[in-house]
């Protein structure tokens, strides 16, 4: 197969090739750029593998530091209890509003008003707590999965502890020279 070869036609007027992208470039400081490009990383083990226990004792520091301390309990009841006065100031501002104007309704829009409260009972309670109770199901399985996957994984590890318990023990006896027969 024929090997590509760069254009033999000098380039448009408007394309210059000889002025760098960015002024003060050139096209020594791209090979350089280039050349030197995985020398700028730096490897972020580099300290722990100079000094190990040095990484060790700054990873304790790290680990041994204060947490911040706890919100008081008295900010937590507050804000709590804001919460709760919020929601029942909504829920009383919403029933007055629907006590003044749901009394003044027109014969006309009575029944309309009682069709979509029933609309959004059925939606309400029907489809969205069917959904709800749908996603609950799903992570009590996904949970008993792993809990039983972790039961599985526990139950194995002290097997493979009891064989190699076993297998030292056998060692040990065979290495002293003692045997059952002889």
């Amino acid at each position: 197969p024929p090997k590509p070869k760069p254009p033999q036609a000098p380039p448009p007027a408007n394309v210059r090739r000889d002025v760098p992208a960015l002024p003060g470039i050139g096209k020594k400081d791209v090979d350089d750029i280039s050349k030197n490009r995985n020398m700028a990383f730096e490897d972020p083990f580099a300290a722990a593998k100079k000094d190990p226990k040095g990484a060790v004792i700054m990873g304790r520091k790290a680990h041994d530091e204060k947490a911040p301390t706890p919100i008081p309990d008295y900010i937590v009841s507050g804000s709590l209890t804001a919460v709760q006065i919020f929601i029942v100031f909504n829920i009383l501002t919403f029933v007055a509003v629907i006590t003044v104007y749901g009394t003044y309704l027109p014969p006309s829009a009575v029944y309309p008003t009682y069709a979509a409260t029933i609309v959004g009972l059925v939606a309400n309670l029907g489809f969205f707590e069917s959904v709800k109770c749908v996603v609950v199901a799903c992570l009590a399985m996904v949970h008993d999965e792993s809990e039983k996957r972790d039961t599985e994984m526990r139950a194995r590890r002290m097997r493979m502890e009891m064989k190699a318990q076993r297998f030292q023990q056998k060692r040990r006896f065979i290495v002293s020279g003692g045997s059952a027969a002889g």
